[in-house]
Formats: C-alpha cells, sequence, structure tokens
C-alpha cells in the first residue's frame, strides 16, 4: 500500500509531530510512506524533517506525486484543495482540530468550512473532533487517539539542576498564537516566588513578561531535557485538538496546570493527574499554582498519576487502528468525490460576496442581486448555517463594525 501525507510546510509544530509519528511507524510495519511539501522552498528531502528523530522516509513535492498513490491524506485545511487534485485511489482528511477557530476574519472562516463540507473520507485524533464532524457536516470520522512516544519523551538529565528552594513553572506555546494564551500563562505564574521558563517556536517574549529563562525554536528531541528541568508545565490555550504538551510533561515527571480546552480531557483528569482551570481564568490559575507549591503531598499524587497516564498512552495501539482504516479503505474501489477546482470557485464567490457585503450593503439587502450574486448568497446561507453560534456572533459583530467604517 502506497500512502502519502500532505503537509503545507516542515515546521515544527504538534500536529506535524503527530503526522511524523504515523509516517515513520506505519513505514516500519512495511508501508510505502512519504510526504509531499506543497512548500517547493522546502528542499524534498529527509533532512527537512531532522527536528524529527531519526526520520529517514522520502519527501517530495507535488509536481513528483506519483500515479500509484493508494490513500491521500491532507493534514490541515490549507492542504485540501491540492489533496483533491492529486491522483490517488482515495482521499483522507486528518482534521486534528475545528480549525475554524484559528482565525478572526470571517471570510478566512469559510474557507476553512468549505473544506469539512467535502465528500472524502474523515479521521481525527479527538473524541470531541469526532462529535463535532458528525453533529456539524455528517461526517463518521473515524477515531486515531494520539499517544506519546517514550523513546523520545522521558524523564532526561535535566539542563539545569532543579532548585530545593522554588519551584520551576515552564510556560510552553507559540507567543504568536493568541489563543494559545502564553501572556496569560505567564502572568498567571508571575510573582509567586518560582523560577519561570518560557519555550516558544514562533514570537518571542514581551520585555515586561518576568521569565528567567527563554527557549526559541527548540529541537523536538531536546524537549525532553527542558521538561525534566521543570516542576509545573502551566498551559492556557483556548483552542486545542489533543492537547499534546502536558502529557509530555507528564511523561518527564512534572505537574500540569491546564485550562478546560477542547481535548484535555482525552487523558486529562482534574484533581487525578492535573490541576484543570475554566478556560481564561488567570486568577484560577494562580491558586492552583499556589496549592501545587504549598501542598507537597497532592504535587506527588499528580505527579504519580501522570507518570501512570503517560505509561498507558502508547503508540502500538493507534497505530493498529490507523493500520486498520486504512486497510479497510484499501479494500474499496476507487472513490469520487468534489473537485479542488470547484473548492476554489467557492472560495473566490464568497470572497467576492463579503466584499460587497462589507462596500455596498444596500445592493446586498435589496432586491437588485444578479443571478450570479442570487448563488454567492445561497452558497454564503448554506455555508452560516454549519458554522456554531459564538462563531457567528463574533463575526457578525465584527462585520458590522466593518460596515459603520
Amino acid at each position: 500500500m502506497k500512502i502519502v501525507y500532505v503537509l503545507t510546510t516542515n515546521l515544527l509544530c504538534g500536529g506535524h509531530i503527530i503526522v511524523l509519528q504515523h509516517v515513520s511507524r506505519l513505514a516500519k510495519k512495511g508501508y510505502d510512506v512519504s510526504i509531499c511539501v506543497l512548500d517547493e522552498t522546502i528542499p524534498p528531502t529527509p533532512a527537512s524533517f531532522s527536528w524529527f528523530p531519526n526520520f529517514n522516509y522520502p519527501v517530495i513535492h507535488p509536481k513528483n506525486f506519483p500515479e500509484d498513490v493508494d490513500i491521500c491524506v491532507a493534514t490541515f485545511w490549507d492542504t485540501l484543495i491540492q489533496v483533491l487534485k492529486l491522483p490517488a485511489k482515495h482521499k483522507v482528511y486528518f482534521v486534528q482540530s475545528d480549525e475554524t477557530r484559528f482565525y478572526d476574519d470571517l471570510i478566512m472562516k469559510n474557507w476553512v468550512v468549505l473544506t469539512y463540507l467535502c465528500n472524502i473520507y474523515y479521521m481525527t485524533e479527538a473524541k470531541w473532533i469526532v462529535d463535532w464532524l458528525d453533529h456539524n457536516f455528517g461526517h463518521q470520522a473515524a477515531y486515531i487517539p494520539n499517544a506519546i512516544d517514550t523513546s523520545i519523551i522521558h524523564t532526561d538529565k535535566p539542563i539545569a539542576k532543579k532548585r530545593e528552594d522554588k519551584l520551576r513553572i515552564l510556560v510552553e506555546g507559540t507567543i504568536d498564537s493568541p489563543f494559545k494564551r502564553v501572556r496569560e500563562a505567564i502572568k498567571a505564574s508571575e510573582g509567586l516566588g518560582c523560577e519561570i521558563w518560557c519555550v516558544s517556536n514562533g514570537g518571542k517574549p514581551s520585555p515586561d513578561w518576568k521569565i528567567d529563562r527563554f527557549f526559541y525554536k527548540v529541537d523536538f528531541s531536546q524537549m525532553k531535557k527542558i521538561y525534566s528541568s521543570c516542576d509545573i508545565l502551566v498551559k492556557l490555550s483556548s483552542v486545542e485538538g489533543f492537547f499534546g504538551p502536558p502529557l509530555e510533561m507528564m511523561a518527564c515527571g512534572g505537574v500540569c496546570v491546564v485550562s478546560d480546552v477542547t481535548g484535555y480531557d482525552e487523558y486529562i483528569k482534574d484533581e487525578y493527574n492535573a490541576l484543570v482551570i475554566p478556560n481564561g481564568d488567570i486568577e484560577l490559575s494562580r491558586q492552583a499554582l499556589i496549592r501545587l507549591i504549598e501542598d507537597k503531598d497532592l504535587y506527588r499524587r499528580l505527579q504519580s498519576n501522570g507518570q501512570i497516564t503517560a505509561n498507558s498512552m502508547q503508540w502500538e495501539d493507534s497505530i493498529d487502528k490507523l493500520e486498520s482504516f486504512f486497510q479497510g479503505l484499501y479494500s474499496k474501489p476507487r472513490s469520487s468525490h468534489v473537485k479542488g477546482e470547484r473548492i476554489e470557485v467557492l472560495r473566490k464567490l464568497l470572497t467576492e460576496y463579503y466584499f460587497l457585503k462589507c462596500e455596498n450593503p444596500e445592493i446586498i439587502n435589496s432586491y437588485k442581486l444578479s443571478r450570479l450574486e442570487y448563488i454567492v448568497v445561497n452558497i454564503f446561507k448554506k455555508i452560516k448555517q454549519t458554522i456554531p453560534l459564538s462563531i457567528r456572533l463574533k463575526t457578525k459583530a465584527r462585520i458590522n463594525r466593518l460596515i459603520k467604517k
């Protein structure tokens, strides 16, 4: 069986780590697996993914995509159109989050929604995404849970010995992504008499942040040393798919304070292996940290249960499920699906509609619409119905502000 996973770039991020685990482990089972990188400025060699330990599998560009691929996997919304255009027996969309939440711009949100309307096969890493795809789009997604590779992430020699007089807090996340809430995690950690370390693969800390050490674009193989150097991970993201870093911290012997973001309950249980805080509540995050500072028994209990959790979440079972899913597709006749060019046309029509709505709302609100404009409006209405109410209310307010300007 020949399988290709399609990525936009070779960026080090949680979603790509999972993809490379899929690729590496399927290849070890004897499958012909490769990565197709859409950014053709990235060299098509395994060295482009050298940040992932022992990665030595084929990397190609779309222009060299083979004709005899059995399964082609989209891994992000912006890879979907290209995947629809590539020759392959079956197309699969690996959905790792509700990616509409990555953007404030209404046009971008609806471009993402369009990808979820495509009639291909779906798989995902979290139960909440299985339910979300079913409820909003009618897709029956295969559930392939994430896991942790304890040969890569495990307790290791710290880069700085832990201190006996104070705890060391780690804040991890892309500073450039507001929904990772790195600033809020730093704020919750300040003024507690702890050391604060920060790791980011995008963006630099603000000068007013009171942090003791900053790490930028750390090689994935070195993260275990940073985790092993710290006592507590504070992770307050407002958008996640699976929530990988807390599991990695548990595997390295640390304790976590996390938000109740989507996906946390795949493995986190409040007061059992972590302290869980209502999303966005900085003060409760501080109180949780104070509890861990003052209550050593609580810390040790969460630490022990966290390690039990990490040890129970190995990749073997997940890859067996993935293999079974792909084998099931392989046995089916070639599937048909919407053309990528059709999705591009819809994206263009939606964009033109929004610009018309913002610049000349009186045209949209009258009965002087052309046939093309009626088509655009009807498409918009159908897609609008798939967007959750909370997103619609926020975007409506944004449009109203634009119209007033």
